[in-house]
Parts: C-alpha cells; structure tokens; sequence
C-alpha cells in the first residue's frame, strides 16, 4: 500500500472489485454500527448494576432476557429479509438508511434516569431493549448481508470481510475508551456517574449510528433471479441444513460463552488496582484503557494481512485453530505468572500484557475467518437450492453472538452473587456507593476480590477450549470453493440466457 490515500480513494470497480472508496465508507459504516453495539453490550449491565443499584441477579435477567430475545428474533428477522421482494440491488442497501437514527435514539432512552423504582427501571428497560432489538436486527442483518453480495468472487469477499473486520474492530475500539472518559467526567466534576453514562449513550449510541449510515454506499453486486415463489419462513429456515460450515460455527461460538468472566470493570475497578509507574498514579480505569489498547495493537496491525496470512498457512479454519491454542495456553501461563497477585505490580501487569498481545494475533482475525468462511457457504446453499440465503445466514450469526451474550449476562449475574458482591455497599457515612466507588469498597478478604484474578485470566480459556473441540470438524477447501464459484457462474449465465429468450418480440 504505496499511497494510503490514494488506495482509500480510489474508485477503480468491476463486475467482481469492490471500489476501494465504496469499502472505505463500508468499513467506516461497521464501525459506527459496532461504537454502538459495543457501548450498550458493554456498558448496559455495569449501568443497571452500579449506578442505577438494580440487584445483580435482576441485572443479569433484565441484560440476558433481553439479549435472549434479540437472539431468538434475528432468524426471523434474516427469513423475513430472504423472503421478500425485492428490486435489483434494493434487497438489502433500504434498512442501511433509514433505521439507524431510530436504533440511536432507543439507546439514549436505555440510558437515561427517568427517577423510576427498581421495579418500574426493570419493565423499562426491558421494553425499550426489545424495541431497539428488532430495529438493530434488520440494520445489522443488512449491514453484514452485504458482505456475500459485495461480489461473485471468494477471493474479493475475503477482501472485504478483512476490511469490514477491521472497520468493525475500530469501532468497539472507540466505544472501550467510555471507563476513561467517564472517570475523567467524574473526577472534573462535570457530571455525576448517572449523567456521564448518558452523555456516552447520546455519543457513542447515537453518533455511532448515524456514522453507520455510511454503509449505504456499498452496492449488491450479485445478482440472480428471484423464485416466483419464494419460500415461506419455515422452509428459510429449513434451508439451513445444507450450510455444515454455518452450523459448525454457530455450534463452536456459542459453548465459548461459557466462560466464568465478569465484564473488566469487575477486576480493574476492584481494591488496590492503582499503580505507579514513573512517579505518576495510574487509576483501574486508565489502566483498563491500557490492557484494551496496547495488547491489541499486534492484532490490530496483523488484521490487515489476514487474507495473505491464510493463504500462507493453508485457509482461514487454520486462523481459528490456531486462536485458540494460544488461548488457553498463554493464559494458564499469565495466570500463574500474575497468581499471588503478583498482577498488582506493574513490571507483572507488563509482561501479561506482552503475552496478551500474542493471543490477540490470530483472536483479531477470528471474525474475518467466520465471515469468509460463512460467505463461501452462501454460494454453496445457492448452488444445491436455487436460493440465496444472506439474510439468514448472518442473522444466525447474530443469533449465535446475541444467545451467547444473553448466557454470559446470565452466568455474570450469578457469578457475581456467587462472589459476594454487594452492588448496595455503603461508606462509613451510610452513604450508597455508585459505580467504581461501589467495586473498590469491598474488602480484599471477600470472594469477589480474592477470586478476580481467576475469572479475569482463566475465564475465557474454558470457552476456549470448548470452541476448539467443535471447530477442529469444519472442512476448509479452496480447490471446491473455486469449483462451486465456476458452477455458478454457468448456472447463472445459463439462467440469465433463458430469461433473455421468455422475453416477446415486437412486432412493429
């Protein structure tokens, strides 16, 4: 990449090249979409917990229900979407417009204290949640629906699936800036805990959906003819059973939610976690943003090489094995590097991160594996069914994303009555405690602070585990994903040839 600018800006295009700028505005487009996503997946349970001082367990039945629900609509949604009629390269790009300023303005509301009882926060919380999820869905739907319509060839999707990865990570990357900020919001005094959490709501929420919109430039560059009868949900769904690949996926990304971890805050926010480094106190919050940012840099960096890196080590189920092996290899030695917390002294804390950095490789390309991966598949249900199924395809995707964050949010719940934490504690004064404030006050010799470490390292390493059990049976072969591409390309010339001759001749 010579002339970054140039690269960015270019608008070269082809029946099969995506045009670099049309890619740009895609990726940028993911990354509104993910500030967003990535705010409220990750800040919602926090919010309800330590500010608004919801009970744990309702915490984690209001954030899993309502996650439970946004996975249980997304295969409805994706049919609904495969279903309808559509005009040529308008079957997706409509939702990318119009239903993200509403998708935005749900999550201010999410966010903002209306003074109501627990009770009364609960019922709220619940139904706006469940609005913003069926507006979500379709956006989301669409949005990563256009990766397999992008383009006829495997070779230019993976193009754009690394791209869009990328874009999608930048994006969560901003959302996890939020802590620091927040504290900072604090600590000027600016605004209290419960008003900084709305001013990153409207921030983060809403302009990350309106950045979102961006997509819209993107254009559906396959194209095929529609059944004059297009099948109903049922037959959507039942369609599924010819994508091994997608199923094999599903089934390996949803036992890695069953990992005992809290969200970051819960370890980084907790008693003691202040360093000094130079001379200078580093807060939990400012060295949270540290361990989000500079062990991701390796993997960030490693992202825009995925495609070649695959082909270089023999396909991007590779990339995936590979993840996770380092997974839970590296971690069971920081545990044991950082156990006694001896992860409380900063030289420690370095040298984690470090190892980290080494997961975070082959982690960060995870995701551009799946997409691939799961857009090859696309061609192979067209192949044997006639029917393209990028709608339910990667709204089974979300499913699988949305029920493992629903059974996370459960098992977090849980986890934290298990350890002890008492989101009601007090200060000498009888004073209720919000937000960090809250987590710091709990005595060192509690469950909840002597176990943290365990959760924080070794956590993930179960679903790890659990994934790699499953992914070890996906098939990964170029040589028939070429061959399927060749098929189609005769089947859709032979189709289009058809078409051509069914048209009258007039007679003038």
């Amino acid at each position: 990449m010579k002339n970054p600018i140039k690269f960015f800006f270019s608008r070269e295009e082809s029946d099969t090249k995506v045009a670099n700028n049309r890619l740009l505005s895609y990726a940028a487009g993911l990354a509104g979409q993910n500030m967003n996503y990535g705010f409220v997946s990750n800040r919602l349970f926090v919010f309800l917990n330590t500010v608004l001082k919801i009970d744990s367990r309702k915490t984690g039945f209001i954030t899993g229900f309502s996650t439970l629900w946004d996975a249980l609509n997304d295969p409805i949604i994706g049919t609904l979407v495969d279903t309808r009629k559509f005009k040529p390269g308008r079957k997706l790009r409509p939702f990318l417009l119009y239903l993200p300023p509403i998708i935005g303005v749900l999550t201010a509301l999410m966010f903002f204290d209306f003074g109501f009882s627990e009770g009364q926060t609960v019922a709220f919380i619940i139904v706006v949640y469940l609005l913003y999820d069926i507006v979500y869905s379709y956006q989301d739907v669409a949005l990563w629906g256009m990766l397999p319509l992008s383009s006829a060839s495997s070779d230019e999707r993976g193009r754009v699936s690394q791209w869009a990865t990328i874009g999608a990570g930048a994006g969560s990357t901003v959302a996890g800036f939020f802590p620091q900020i927040r504290q900072s919001i604090v600590d000027l005094g600016i605004a209290n805990e419960k008003t900084a959490y709305f001013i990153g709501a409207v921030a983060f929420g809403f302009g990350g959906m309106l950045v979102s919109m961006l997509a819209y430039r993107m254009r559906e560059k396959v194209t095929y003819a529609q059944p004059e009868e297009k099948n109903g949900v049922l037959k959507n769904l039942a369609a599924l059973r010819h994508n091994r690949t997608l199923i094999i996926i599903c089934l390996a990304r949803f036992l890695a939610c069953f990992s005992l971890t809290l969200p970051w805050e819960y370890f980084f926010e907790t008693q003691g976690m202040t360093y000094r480094v130079f001379g200078t106190e580093l807060s939990g919050a400012t060295v949270q943003l540290m361990y989000s940012i500079l062990p991701g840099i390796p993997g960030a960096f490693a992202m825009f090489f995925s495609a070649k890196i695959a082909q270089k080590i023999g396909g991007m189920k590779r990339i995936l094995v590979v993840a996770e092996v380092l997974s839970v290899s590296i971690r069971a030695l920081c545990f044991l590097i950082g156990s006694n917390e001896r992860f409380l002294h900063f030289g420690t804390l370095v040298l984690i991160m470090a190892l980290v950095s080494i997961i975070n490789i082959p982690t960060n390309m995870k995701d551009i594996a799946h997409r691939a991966l799961i857009s090859d598949s696309i061609d192979e249900v067209e192949l044997k069914t006639g029917e393209r199924t990028e709608g339910i395809s990667y709204s089974m995707q979300n499913f699988v994303s949305k029920l493992t964050a629903a059974a996370a949010k459960f098992i977090q719940g849980y986890l934290l009555r298990w350890l002890g934490f008492n989101e009601k504690i007090t200060d000498a004064a009888g004073h209720v405690l919000e937000g960090t404030a809250a987590i710091r006050a709990h005595d060192a010799s509690t469950r909840f602070v002597r176990f943290r470490w365990h959760q924080f390292m070794l956590g993930p390493a179960i679903g790890s585990a659990l994934y790699l059990i499953v992914i070890l049976f996906l098939k990964d072969d170029r040589a028939h994903t070429k061959e399927v591409e060749r098929l189609l390309r005769e089947k859709r010339a032979q189709m289009e040839a058809q078409a051509s001759e069914a048209q009258p001749v007039e007679v003038g």
